[in-house]
This record gives structure tokens, sequence and C-alpha cells, in this order.
């Protein structure tokens, strides 16, 4: 079976740097209403824990993205997916799991969620950035993707932005 595309998705750098940035403008929000102006702020004790919590979870989207993801598209419409779990790993895995497309799957011109799922049932969340692939390759994986959502008969439209 010959590939139509692979790629292999790197972690986002501008993805990684916005949530650090979040987490920080969340952690300094929290420092603010809860040391500094807890007076002038009703409630400053619940606004503090709400900012810290946004801000914990934040950090925790920050160091959970390091996976490498590789995704496999054949002529006849299939996909496959691989998950690298460290970034210091030289090779893939060499087994992938099918998966198919969902309907919420957004394509726009700077990003692809991709919204998989597997033959468990399991749901995949994928945002591929400009930043992940080098540009020849995110271009043939959008085309893919689009592709692939057109041919395929849905219960609800995938939303794809020219």
């Amino acid at each position: 079976m010959s590939l139509a595309v692979s790629a292999r998705i790197a972690p986002s750098r501008r993805l990684r740097t916005a949530l650090l940035l979040f987490a920080l403008a969340q952690l300094c929000a929290a420092f603010a209403v809860g040391i500094l102006l807890p007076e002038r702020v009703a409630g400053a004790p619940f606004c503090a824990a709400f900012f810290l919590l946004t801000a914990l979870c934040s950090l925790r989207g920050w160091a959970g993205a390091t996976k490498t993801h590789r995704i496999d598209v054949s002529g006849t419409g299939a996909m496959h997916l691989t998950v690298q779990q460290e970034m210091g790993a030289d090779a893939l895995a060499s087994t992938g799991t099918a998966v198919t497309l969902l309907p919420a799957t957004l394509i726009w011109p700077s990003l692809l969620l991709l919204h998989l799922a597997d033959a468990d049932g399991t749901r995949h969340v994928l945002p591929v950035l400009r930043d992940s692939l080098a540009p020849a390759e995110y271009r043939a994986l959008r085309v893919a993707i689009g592709t692939l959502s057109r041919c395929h008969e849905r219960t609800a439209p995938t939303t794809e932005i020219l």
C-alpha cells in the first residue's frame, strides 16, 4: 500500500509558548488578587483560587505537549496514527493505530484541529500548527485531510476555511 501523505508532527513551539505565557499571566493575576488587592475585589480568595487552578491546568497542557505524532494517510483514505512517547527517541514505533476522521475536525489555513477515533472508540484531538511541519508537508496533509472530509458521508460537516 503506497502512502499518499506521511507526516511527522512535532510539538508546536508557538502553542507551547502561548500556554506558558497564559499560565504566567494567570499566576500574576492570582498574586494580584490574592495578595496585593484583596480588599478591592469581592470574593478575592475564590478569584485567586480560580486563577491558580487555571494556571495549573495551563502548565499541565504545556508540560504534556511534548509527544511527536506521525500520521499516515494512504491513497485509499485509510489513516494511521503513531505516537512517540519521548522527544529524544530517534525512531517512531513501526506500528500505528488505525483511526477515522471525526466530523468535528477543523481545517483552517494556519491550523488543523484533527478529531480522530480509533477502533476502541478512543478519541484523539491533535492540533497541527504550521510550525509543527515543513511547509510542503503541511500543505500536503491539509489537502489530504480536506479530501478525506469531503469524501466520506458525515452527519455533521467538517468545518473548512480556505
